[in-house]
């Protein structure tokens, strides 16, 4: 026990050493849009809204790949970099993420409803719905990104275990990768996707996707993603704008069991992956 002329030094610093905590970031929810069933689709602002960099994370596009909440759960109380605005919306597909399906209510894989390079899929796995943006899922992420034209734009899925770095500046979701602990590549074009669509109509920005592996994600991988997300926060990159090489030696933490694709469940995937 402290006492004396140390006690009192220890209590004339304890304000200071309060008032020395990171501020919190102002944080405010906002409805984006409503689900063909009707169910809220809620984004989360953190810091102010004069922010000059804007980076948003969507934590579940298809219902039965959503381990992606977890890093948005602990994004959620994380500290914000100052002169950033981080957008996080949890579930883009609360239908799906009820049912535990990749596609919403009305049975469409929205990851094909955008209207970048949309095509008609049939498929009852990949359909694209009857038209581009015939979803009000899909409708409510293109007026947020329009609203808000983050720098970078994350969307997380599953269970490819690695980063696409398939469209914007390429640098971008390699650091991703390299601080995530996953392989960086570039997976074959895709019609009607969100990251697509999104380079396509906001140049100078980067969407891409952010294939976490089958399972839940422990902590040490959430710490990972977190210090990911802060290096996109802090516009952090590495390597090239435009080459698909990979990381010449990606950090990884340990091998993982990767889920067959069925027999011809890829649309455009090369040798038969399933694709996001």
């Amino acid at each position: 026990m402290l006492t004396g002329p140390l006690r009192a030094l220890a209590l004339a610093l304890a304000p200071v050493l309060v008032t020395a905590a990171p501020p919190v970031a102002p944080t405010r929810t906002v409805v984006i849009g409503h689900s063909v069933k009707g169910r809220r689709i809620i984004a989360i602002a953190r810091g102010p809204n004069d922010a000059p960099r804007k980076i948003l994370v969507v934590g579940c596009i298809h219902g039965n790949e959503c381990a992606g909440l977890a890093i948005i759960s602990a994004l959620e109380r994380a500290p914000v970099v100052k002169g950033v605005q981080l957008w996080l919306v949890p579930e883009m597909n609360p239908d799906g993420t009820a049912a535990d399906t990749r596609q919403n209510a009305d049975g469409v894989d929205l990851n094909r409803n955008f209207p970048y390079q949309w095509q008609p899929i049939s498929d009852a796995t990949y359909y694209s719905g009857p038209h581009p943006l015939s979803e009000p899922e899909t409708r409510a992420a293109v007026a947020l990104i329009r609203r808000i034209r983050p720098a970078v734009t994350i969307w997380y899925h599953q269970h490819q275990d690695l980063v696409d770095m398939a469209g914007g500046d390429r640098g971008v979701a390699r650091r991703y990768a390299q601080l995530a602990r996953l392989p960086a590549t570039c997976l074959p074009f895709l019609p009607g996707t969100a990251p697509a669509w999104s380079n396509h109509a906001f140049p100078g920005t980067t969407a891409f996707v952010v294939e976490l592996p089958a399972g839940p994600v422990g902590p040490a991988a959430v710490a990972d993603h977190l210090r990911a997300v802060r290096a996109m926060e802090l516009g952090e990159r590495s390597g090239s704008r435009t080459s698909c090489a990979p990381l010449r030696r990606p950090v990884r933490r340990a091998a993982r069991p990767r889920r067959q694709a069925a027999s011809g469940s890829g649309i455009d995937a090369g040798a038969g992956a399933v694709i996001s």
